[in-house]
């Protein structure tokens, strides 16, 4: 499940910058209910960098299936695997 804070909480810059370290993920900044912007560690950063399209495509569908395993999803594809032969992965 995605990191989400309100964007009140930047004020406390050590603790914020601690939340955004150990998310493992990007973290979702929020103002009056609604995404602002995202904050993301640099190491994470330059790991997506380094993806190539094929990678990103493969770890987006992990993320997905991590989702619908916990429930998080009220709307999923109802086959990926379909996805994932019609892009080779």
């Amino acid at each position: 499940m995605p990191t989400c804070v309100p964007i009140s909480d930047i004020k406390d810059t050590v603790a914020f910058s601690k939340k955004v370290a150990t998310a493992g993920e990007p973290v979702i900044v929020t103002k009056n209910g609604y995404e602002q912007f995202v904050a993301i560690d640099a190491e994470l950063f330059k790991s997506y960098r380094l993806e190539t399209p094929q990678e990103h495509l493969e770890r987006l569908l992990a993320e997905a299936d991590r989702d619908v395993s916990y429930g998080v999803l009220s709307e999923t594809f109802s086959d990926l695997d379909e996805m994932r032969k019609a892009y080779g992965l």
